[in-house]
């Protein structure tokens, strides 16, 4: 597992990100397509044979005011101009630090976290601002009940302003009906426990129709009573960061606090 973070001026955003990307030494999500406001990256997960991209843009981030980058997972691409084929599904997201646009000399905080089954990035807006936000996005598989013959749970969540839920490029019929999965996770009205032991749930990414696909992962919700924003559960070897999140619009969360394994 890879990780980058900074805190940069918000029409830097896009650029420091992208180098934070290639700068991972043995990166399992390789340049696919690069202009100067995209880059599509993919991976073939860690079972080798998974077929994921994903696609960051700048948004309005470079313009005098802005508050949002661009990102996708996509299907297929075609790796001449980075277009989606046609009859392959893409699915596409604002993904905001601010709720309405500011000054792009804002600065805006951000960590990545990257593994072969997925990306994880957590955006800051500026805190001297009223409009910033704690935003955090999931762009990768899930960790499937059931074996599955293609990648199509890969799947974007936004916690602020996303869809009530992790939106995928495929149900389980292979269409773009169900595609919209709840999350679900047990909660224990505090943290810690006895023994000091602080609780962590999965989330479980379910739908009415379908069930229970899988679960994210490396997120965790957790109690927010007894829990700040920055700290760490030391779970063995493992180290969660918890992220206190806005809340606004639609989530793909069951709650406003997480644990996510960054490092």
């Amino acid at each position: 597992m890879a990780n980058f973070a900074g805190k940069v001026k918000m029409n830097e955003l896009f650029a420091n990100i992208v180098q934070g990307f290639k700068t991972i030494t043995g990166s399992p999500w390789s340049v696919y397509y690069e202009r100067a406001s995209a880059i599509i990256l993919k991976s073939v997960g860690t079972s080798g044979s998974d077929k994921l991209f994903f696609r960051l843009e700048v948004g309005n981030t470079k313009e005098t005011t802005g508050n949002k980058l661009s990102v996708s997972v996509l299907e297929d691409v075609m790796a001449a101009d980075g277009s989606v084929p046609a009859g392959k599904s893409e699915i596409k997201k604002d993904f905001l630090c601010h709720t309405s646009v500011v000054d792009t000399n804002l600065l805006i905080d951000y960590h990545v976290s990257v593994q072969p089954n997925r990306i994880i990035i957590y955006l800051q807006g500026d805190v001297n601002s009223v409009t910033g936000i704690s935003n955090l996005g999931y762009f990768g598989i899930l960790n499937r009940y059931a074996a599955e013959s293609d990648s199509s749970s890969l799947g974007v969540g936004l916690s602020y302003n996303g869809d009530n839920g992790i939106q995928t490029l495929r149900d389980k019929d292979k269409r773009m009906v169900n595609n919209i999965y709840d999350a679900y996770s047990v909660m224990l009205p505090v943290n810690p426990g006895w023994g000091s032991l602080y609780h962590m749930a999965p989330v479980i990414m379910c739908n009415g129709v379908e069930g229970p696909r899988g679960e994210l992962i490396d997120i965790f919700t957790v109690p927010s009573a007894g829990v700040s924003h920055g700290d760490e559960i030391k779970v063995g070897t493992k180290t969660y960061k918890v992220y206190s999140l806005s809340i606004g619009g639609q989530s793909f969360l069951s709650g406003a606090t997480v644990s996510v394994l960054m490092d």
